[in-house]
């Protein structure tokens, strides 16, 4: 009994109780005798050695045994294993005798002992209990302890530590709980009894059959069959239990008011770790309602065989109270983790299913009723795991709130359905059915739509090989192994391709299951989705995609870039690979316009809200920048899940330029001409009425001056209207310094008062030519501000970031207006009244079109315009952009 680690419960399992007693007389009258043997001082030295070697075995088995075993003299200890020692967490038995054995249990629970023990002891001479061991270290374990008298002062003591068996219970009764409230029907046999009778049915089964726990125990789950129960189908569950194999299959039942019910069956064995089987888990899914509804759709069902597979079941705890989660081992390989955290398991949830799990988990605590939700396992798309999860508030009693819950692979069965839901999606259905004729395929029968699409009638079809309606390619794929794929079950969809009577072709996806008859393979059955639309379809998105008119790019929700059209990679002159996968905010080349107050990163999180948000901006390139019509739209997926943006523009900056330069020579027209024209009235009447000749000189210079300006005007004109339409297209270019002394020249050559003083600090960078036009008109704007006698303009030009100069033209001046500042910096269209300000609009328009950016610093001491444009090497730098503030 010690060597085996038995103890007086585990003896009386297997004999009865006067068996027992006999035996714990019996090892205990051969303990006193062993202890009187080791306790002698007088011993006989023939005989010592054969006591040596029984009492050595006998000591062996003793330190041998699973529990641990001690004996007390007046409690104390005697006789002490190392099982025991250890079990108390002591170094060696040293420190353990001679003590009581009272040291070894808190004060109460040794009270509570004796309490219990004695009397027993006493009265039958044995005692055997549940008690709780304390360690030096401040632990304690549950133990089970049996006590025999001995002698009226010497008792033997056997102790075993039960934490792994009590944290066995407390699963098996979470898993008790679990199945009892699960939203499945279950049933458990047990095969070692005759007749293979139920020993559990949980609540569900109770509920689906109507039969009460009473009137199902015991008895063979033979009795829910009925008169129209399927007999083969039967068969095959007793062939299965019988031979100890799994069997999931489909049959009709009976409840206990008489009532069919159609059920998806699975039974499992359960075998010990010999390998012997010791229960049969069923597993019985109400299928009543679907049967109806697969009758309503049999057409469709029966093409697509979605049926669904049983899977294996896993049992979970949450524990919101101490925030702890503990699952099974079959849960864990389900989801292919071991949380022990209900913020690890939140974690392994599918992002988009993280609000579902959480409240399938904290349903059942705020309601109290069972809550189901299917979800994803895995943090992306590229593996995801569905589980089917049912839930129910644990009923510990204790106030925790805690969730059991059971939980089952629905991968297959969710990723058919979506796979289902796309072929219907893609195109018309055609369906044939083939058989298996010396390894070809023979159309055994065909729908209408296949023969009709084809321009066959059906008779024509039947009998037929399959490859006799394909294309060359697709009839040399089908003979290779096209259809050896197909029979052995393979799901990849292929490509296939019909031909009509015409000659013309039908692109298809072909999908092929197997079809079998009395568990044989015998053929096929076929579907074609004809993609002819969808082809034609995408040819037009491939189209529209990769327009020279319009810029487009494609972005997932979480901002990252996943393709590009030609036009936008020529446009923005960066290689492809920079921008896909690459965060769509990462490169500035893309600024939505300051006036609508909306980032690149705004819009496109109101798109994956489902807006079509449009607004203009600005594309920048080595061309400059581009003004853009843009448009930030969803795209929704099969499910009308928002999957893609597609950002989409169009270059409309000349239109913007020519409106922008047509709205400024309308109010030059109205205010300008309209006064001169007032003013040539006045001024041709006068001299048409003056008799003085030097009187009538000074009209006609007036007059001149008037036509004079009108002159300017139209120059000013042709310029901006020539830059809109040659700038994007003039790669020439001239040295700064050449820029900066031929603008001076010209305005000095007009203002010969003026002092102009340049300054270029970076005569080795090249410019475009037309930079010359708006630094002259900067200058010129400088030396005439303010009608100032002897004005001074300084110029100066530096190089402040690669590939981008500065120019400074500071004057002297009263400062330069309001209304012209705001012109240079943002553009705004005022009403302009004179023909400084159109030169005004000049400078603006044509430093915008370099590429480049204005800003004025009005002081005391006068005005400085600062020009900060791209150099000819920087605008044949990929991937340029505009620095972020002027310096």
């Amino acid at each position: 009994m010690l060597s085996v680690g038995w103890d007086h419960h585990d003896l009386a399992t297997a004999l009865d109780e006067a068996a027992v007693r006999d035996v714990l007389e019996r090892a205990a009258e051969l303990l006193a005798a062993a202890l009187d043997r080791i306790s002698s001082q007088t011993r006989d030295p023939t005989g010592e050695i054969a006591s040596d070697i029984r009492l050595g075995a006998f000591q062996q088995a003793i330190e041998d045994a699973a529990d641990g075993v001690a004996i007390l003299d007046d409690e104390a200890y005697a006789y002490i294993d190392q099982t025991h020692v250890d079990m108390y967490g002591f170094d060696s038995k040293q420190e353990l005798l001679g003590r009581s054995w009272r040291e070894l249990y808190a004060a109460d629970e040794a009270a509570r002992i004796e309490k219990e023990a004695f009397d027993a002891l006493e009265r039958d001479g044995h005692w055997q209990g549940r008690v709780t061991g304390s360690r030096p270290d401040g632990t304690t374990f549950p133990a089970e302890l049996s006590l025999t008298m001995v002698t009226p002062s010497r008792m033997v003591c056997t102790v075993r530590d039960v934490s792994d068996r009590e944290a066995r219970e407390h699963e098996l009764a979470l898993k008790e709980r679990a199945l009892d409230e699960a939203g499945t029907s279950i049933q458990i046999t047990d095969p070692t009894q005759p007749g293979n009778p139920l020993v559990y049915v949980n609540e569900e089964f109770v509920q689906l059959t109507g039969y009460e726990r009473s009137e199902a125990l015991g008895r063979n789950p033979r009795f829910l069959q009925g008169p129209g129960s399927d007999s083969e189908t039967t068969k095959r569950i007793r062939t299965a239990i019988e031979t100890e194999r799994p069997i999931t299959t489909k049959l009709r039942n009976y409840t206990a008011e008489g009532e069919p019910y159609w059920a998806k069956l699975s039974v499992t064995p359960v075998r010990d770790a010999n390998g012997i089987v010791t229960n049969y888990i069923g597993v019985q899914h109400d299928i009543t309602e679907q049967r109806r509804r697969i009758r309503e759709l049999r057409d469709q069902t029966e093409r697509l065989e979605l049926v669904l597979s049983g899977t294996e079941t896993g049992i979970g705890e949450w524990d919101f109270s101490t925030n702890t989660v503990t699952l099974d081992a079959t849960l864990r390989e389900t989801v292919g983790a071991s949380p022990t955290t209900i913020d690890e398991w939140q974690a392994i949830v599918y992002p988009e299913d993280h609000e579902r799990a959480a409240d399938a988990l904290r349903r059942p605590i705020e309601t109290g009723d069972p809550a189901a939700e299917t979800i994803r396992i895995g943090t992306d798309d590229s593996e995801v795991t569905w589980i089917d999860l049912h839930t129910v508030v644990s009923d510990a009693g204790d106030g925790s709130a805690s969730v059991l819950a059971m939980g089952r692979d629905a991968t297959k069965r969710s990723e058919r359905v979506k796979w289902a839901s796309k072929l219907f999606d893609q195109g018309p259905l055609l369906f044939v059915q083939t058989r298996a004729v010396g390894g070809e395929a023979v159309i055994e029968a065909c729908d209408r739509s296949f023969s009709d699409a084809l321009g066959y009638e059906r008779e024509a079809v039947v009998g037929q090989p399959l490859s006799e309606f394909y294309d060359d390619t697709s009839a040399n794929s089908l003979q290779t192994d096209g259809y050896e794929r197909a029979l052995s079950g393979d799901l990849t969809v292929a490509e296939r391709t019909l031909v009509t009577t015409d000659g013309d072709t039908v692109p298809c996806l072909l999908r092929a299951i197997p079809r079998t008859v009395s568990d044989e393979v015998v053929g096929t059955d076929v579907l074609f989705i004809d993609i002819s639309e969808r082809e034609k379809y995408t040819r037009r998105l491939e189209a529209v995609f990769n327009s020279p008119h319009q810029f487009t790019a494609l972005v997932r929700p979480n901002k990252i870039v996943t393709d590009v059209n030609d036009t936008l990679v020529t446009r923005i002159g960066v290689d492809r690979s920079t921008i896909v996968d690459e965060p769509i905010d990462k490169f500035p080349w893309l600024n939505l316009d300051p006036n609508h107050r909306l980032t690149v990163c705004e819009a496109v999180n109101r798109a994956g809200d489902g807006e079509l948000v449009q607004t203009e901006g600005e594309l920048q390139g080595p061309d400059g920048l581009a003004r853009i019509d843009v448009s930030f739209k969803p795209i929704r997926n099969a499910a009308g899940e928002i999957t893609l943006i597609a950002v989409e523009g169009k270059d409309i900056t000349v239109k913007t330029r020519q409106r922008q330069h047509l709205q400024v020579f309308q109010r030059v027209v109205r205010h300008n001409v309209r006064n001169d024209l007032n003013k040539l009235v006045g001024w041709t009447t006068m001299l048409a009425e003056e008799p003085d000749a030097d009187c009538r000189q000074d009209h006609l210079r007036r007059l001149t001056r008037i036509f004079d300006g009108w002159e300017r005007l139209t120059n000013k004109m042709q310029v901006i209207d020539r830059a809109i339409r040659e700038i994007p297209h003039d790669e020439s270019s001239v040295n700064i310094a050449e820029v900066t002394e031929t603008a001076a020249t010209a305005v000095r050559d007009d203002h010969s008062d003026a002092t102009i003083a340049v300054s270029v600090d970076a005569t080795d960078e090249t410019v475009s030519r037309w930079l010359t036009h708006p630094v002259t008109e900067v200058i010129k704007n400088a030396v005439a501000a303010g009608d100032r006698e002897d004005p001074y303009v300084n110029v100066s030009v530096r190089q402040v970031d690669n590939g981008w100069l500065q120019i400074v033209v500071a004057d002297d001046g009263p400062g330069m207006p309001d209304i012209e500042r705001e012109v240079l910096v943002t553009g705004e269209e005022t009403p302009l009244q004179h023909g400084s300000e159109l030169g005004i609009w000049l400078i603006r328009m044509l430093v915008s079109v370099l590429g480049g950016e204005i800003d004025v610093d009005v002081t005391d001491t006068g005005t400085e315009v600062v020009l900060r444009v791209p150099t000819s090497s920087a605008n044949r730098n990929l991937g340029l952009a505009v620095p972020g503030q002027m310096s």
